[in-house]
Parts: C-alpha cells; sequence; structure tokens
C-alpha cells in the first residue's frame, strides 16, 4: 500500500483510523511500531510520527511507560464528542469562527492599550510555547489557545474575558480539529505562528488598531481554513 505526498501525515491518520474503525486494530491491541507504518504506507518516520500525534490528540491511541501506544475503547458519546466537528454545517463553523472574531480583535485592541508588564510577559511566553511546536511534531492545540486566552485577559475586561470563558469547551475543540489538519504542512504552520507574532508585535508596541487588525487577519485565515475542511 503506497500513499500519494500530498498532506501524507493526514492521509496515513486515515488509514489508520479506519484499522480501528474497522477493527483490524482492536480496543487493548497495542499499536503496531513505526518501522511496520513506514513499511506498510511507504512514507518516513516523520508523518508517521505526525498522524499518532493527532491519533492521540483524538483519544484513539494513549502512549504506554517504556514506549509504544494502545488503542483506546471508544464509547459512542465519545466518538460523536470528538468527531462532531466533522459533521458539523459549515455555517454553524463560520458562526463559532466569526463569534471569536468579534471577541478576540476587541481582546488585542483592549490588551494592546492596557496591557501591564507581566500581560506582555505572559504573551511573550506563549509564543515562545508556539515557537517550540513548530520543531515538533504535536498538534499544538494547547499553544495556540494559551495565547489567546492571555490575550484575552491583558484586555482587562472581565465581562470580555467570562464570554471567552463561557465558550471555551467548544472552541478549545474547534482549534485542536483545525490546528491537527495542519501537520504535515510546513508552510501553513509557519504562516499561523507569523500571525501569532504579528499580534504580540502590536501589543508590544500598545498599538490597539493594528492588534485588532493583526486578530482579525489571523482569524478570517482562520475561518478560511476551517471552511475548506468542512466544505472539502
Amino acid at each position: 500500500m503506497k500513499i500519494e505526498r500530498k498532506k501524507v501525515s493526514m492521509q496515513v491518520f486515515d488509514h489508520i483510523k479506519k484499522m480501528i474503525d474497522d477493527h483490524e486494530l482492536k480496543p487493548g491491541d497495542k499499536l503496531p511500531t513505526e518501522s511496520y507504518f513506514t513499511e506498510l504506507f511507504g512514507v518516513s518516520r516523520t508523518p508517521i510520527r505526525e498522524a499518532l500525534s493527532v491519533l492521540e490528540a483524538s483519544g484513539l491511541i494513549t502512549s504506554t511507560q517504556g514506549g509504544g501506544s494502545v488503542i483506546q475503547p471508544i464509547s459512542a458519546s465519545d466518538l460523536m464528542e470528538e468527531t462532531r466537528f466533522e459533521f458539523m454545517d459549515p455555517l454553524e463553523v463560520v458562526d463559532l469562527l466569526e463569534t471569536r472574531m468579534i471577541i478576540e480583535s476587541g481582546a488585542a485592541y483592549f490588551a494592546a492599550k492596557r496591557r501591564a508588564p507581566a500581560d506582555l510577559e505572559n504573551i511573550q511566553q506563549a509564543l515562545v510555547h508556539i515557537r517550540d511546536t513548530q520543531s515538533e511534531e504535536k498538534i499544538g492545540h494547547e499553544e495556540d489557545i494559551h495565547f489567546h486566552k492571555v490575550i484575552v485577559e491583558a484586555s482587562h475586561n472581565p465581562v470580555l474575558i467570562q464570554t471567552m470563558a463561557s465558550i471555551s469547551n467548544l472552541y478549545d475543540k474547534a482549534v485542536k480539529f483545525s490546528l491537527a489538519k495542519n501537520l504535515g504542512w510546513k508552510e501553513k504552520r509557519q504562516q499561523v505562528l507569523q500571525e501569532h507574532e504579528d499580534i504580540y508585535a502590536a501589543v508590544e508596541k500598545k498599538e490597539p488598531e493594528n492588534a485588532r487588525q493583526a486578530m482579525i487577519k489571523h482569524l478570517e485565515n482562520a475561518k478560511t481554513q476551517a471552511c475548506s475542511i468542512y466544505l472539502q
């Protein structure tokens, strides 16, 4: 079985997930080695590791002490929770991202006006963690979510902060799913990193309107990416 080079890691993910869905790999089974999948799919270890990272983030496998991974049992409710974004109406996805745009563009504006030195340090540290994910074979959704969280906190607006917290569960899952699709796309991941760099730079320089526009650009690109996923 050979796999085309386009979006290799996600093709590998789809094939392994199908093996789990078809019960070729059963709950409790130890996942075959990277070498096995490398030979099976005719690809290098890098896309294999990226695909395994997505599988683990999806809760389909879990790492074990001493190395290797085990297939996890997934209940019907778990499966619906993990995959429901794949079956959402595209208009619902757009609604969620537009809500983010309204909240976070304003948060970025006020963060640039009101941020304290401690806020800037928190944002800078969050950005460092996003940079670190560029050289690692991981989704990076936790780092991405944290960056946006500290931007909102730097606005020092309790209502904005609470509003963001109220949609955090839905928002976090959407971010994880969307970023998982970027694994193996170095250029796309670098673009997302640069967008975060631009937001930080505007907040650091206390340029509210530039911060707002940088956030809007970032989230518009996220919306375009999400729509391409859900509409394909």
